[in-house]
C-alpha cells in the first residue's frame, strides 16, 4: 500500500442527501471485519482487519477506535454497502457505518451508480474544486500539483486518481476521513490549507459521491513530491456558527436558503476567502470580505447584503457572478475569484441560486474597506 501520500483534498464541491455533521463519540463496541477480499470486476480489494486474525479485530463505535472501519476490514470492494462498524468518520448507523459493524463480504465490488459519479462530478469540478490545488498548470486533472504552496512554503498537492501512486490502495473511508477529518491512511494529521475544517461538514451521501467520482478518473502515475509531516489539528467549524437566513420556514425561499448554508459551511469555500482570518482560518464576521493588503487592489469583497456588500442583489445577480464571472452592473470579476472558467461556471444552475438565496437573505454585516465597488475591473 502506498502510504506516502498525506495531504488530500477532494474538494469539494461535493454533495447530497444533506446530513450535516460528523460525530465522535465512542461505543467502544466489538465487531468482524471482514477478511482480505479479491477485487470484484468493478472495484478494488477489500482490506483484512487489522487488529485481529482473519480480519477479526476490535473496533470503537463511532469516532475513534479500530482504525475506524470495523476492525480495519471493510471485506472486498464493497466497502460502503457492506457496513463500517465504528467508523472515525462518525456517522452512528448511517449510511457509513451501515448500523451493524461488520465488514463487506470479500470479493464484491464497490457500487457506484451513474447518478452517484454526476453529484460527485458537480462537487470535485463546479462546487469545492478540487482542481484549483491539485492540478498542475498544464497537468492532467486532479493528478497532482507539485508546485503547489502555501504562502511561499513547499507543499505538493498529491495526486487523488485511483493510481498506486494516489488514492488507488485507499479505502472509500480512508479518503473520506482525510477530507473530512483531515487523517490521511496512515493516522498523519494533514495541513488545514486542505479545508477539512469546512468539508467536515459534508453530508454522507456528498462525500461518498466525491469518492465515485475520484475512483472514476483515469489512472495517473505520479509521485508529487515529499510528504507532508503530520501537522497541528484545527478544530471544525460548525454549522452552527455560520448566520443563519433570516426567511421564515414557511418562505417560499426557505429551502434554497437552507441548501445554500449547507454548500457553504461543508463544500464551496467561500467562507475561506470572504472572511477575517487568524492563523489561516475565518475567525468571524463570516462573508464580511477582507479590504486590500499589501499594496494590492484585488481583493475578497464583502458578500452580505450590506450597503458596503450585496445590497441590492438578487439570488440570480449571485448566480451570474459565480457562474458567468459578471456582477450585477455586468463587469466582470477578477483576481482569484474562481467564477466562470475559473471553475464556479460548472456548477448546477439550482447550487448556485441556492447559495443566492443564503447569501442575500443573511443579517449584513458593514465592512466599508471591503465594498465590491472598491474592486477595480480586470486589466
Amino acid at each position: 500500500m502506498n502510504r506516502g501520500l498525506a495531504n488530500v483534498a477532494v474538494v469539494l464541491a461535493i454533495s447530497c442527501a444533506i446530513s450535516i455533521g460528523c460525530g465522535s463519540d465512542d461505543d467502544s463496541s466489538t465487531s468482524m471485519g471482514g477478511a482480505s477480499g479479491t477485487a470484484g470486476a468493478s472495484g478494488h480489494a477489500g482490506k483484512a482487519g487489522s487488529n485481529g486474525t482473519a480480519g477479526t479485530g476490535t473496533t470503537g463505535g463511532t469516532g475513534t477506535g479500530g482504525n475506524g472501519i470495523g476492525g480495519n476490514g471493510a471485506g472486498g470492494g464493497q466497502e460502503m454497502m457492506g457496513g463500517m462498524g465504528g467508523s472515525d468518520i462518525g456517522e452512528p448507523g448511517g449510511m457509513l457505518n451501515g448500523g451493524a459493524g461488520e465488514g463487506g463480504a470479500g470479493g464484491a465490488g464497490p457500487i457506484y451508480t451513474s447518478a452517484m459519479v454526476a453529484r460527485g462530478t458537480a462537487i470535485v469540478r463546479g462546487t469545492a474544486l478540487c482542481g484549483g490545488c491539485h492540478t498542475a498548470s498544464g497537468g492532467t486533472e486532479l493528478g497532482g500539483n507539485p508546485n503547489f504552496k502555501k504562502g511561499t512554503t513547499p507543499l505538493p498537492a498529491p495526486n487523488l486518481t485511483p493510481d498506486s501512486t494516489g488514492l488507488g490502495d485507499w479505502t472509500d473511508a480512508e479518503i473520506m476521513n482525510a477530507f473530512r477529518n483531515g487523517i490521511d491512511d496512515e493516522g498523519r494529521h494533514l495541513d488545514p490549507v486542505m479545508p477539512y475544517w469546512l468539508f467536515h461538514n459534508m453530508s454522507d451521501a456528498d462525500a461518498l459521491a466525491v469518492v465515485a467520482f475520484l475512483r472514476s478518473l483515469p489512472k495517473v502515475n505520479a509521485t508529487v513530491g515529499a510528504t507532508n509531516p503530520d501537522a497541528a489539528v484545527v478544530t471544525p467549524l460548525a454549522p452552527s456558527a455560520f448566520p443563519n437566513s433570516s426567511l421564515a420556514s414557511t418562505d417560499a425561499g426557505y429551502a434554497d436558503a437552507q441548501t445554500g448554508k449547507y454548500l457553504v459551511t461543508g463544500v464551496a469555500q467561500c467562507v475561506k476567502c470572504h472572511s477575517p482570518s487568524t492563523g489561516g482560518l475565518p475567525s468571524g464576521s463570516f462573508f464580511s470580505g477582507v479590504a486590500p493588503a499589501n499594496n494590492t487592489t484585488i481583493f475578497a469583497p464583502n458578500i452580505t447584503p450590506d450597503a458596503s456588500g450585496l445590497s441590492g442583489w438578487s439570488a440570480g445577480d449571485v448566480l451570474t457572478a459565480l457562474k458567468v464571472g459578471k456582477n450585477k452592473d455586468n463587469v466582470t470579476l477578477c483576481g482569484s475569484m474562481p467564477s466562470g472558467v475559473k471553475g464556479y461556471g460548472n456548477m448546477s444552475d439550482a447550487d448556485a441560486h441556492a447559495i443566492g438565496v443564503y447569501l442575500t437573505t443573511i443579517p449584513a454585516v458593514s465592512n466599508t474597506a471591503a465594498a465590491p465597488s472598491l474592486e477595480p475591473a480586470c486589466p
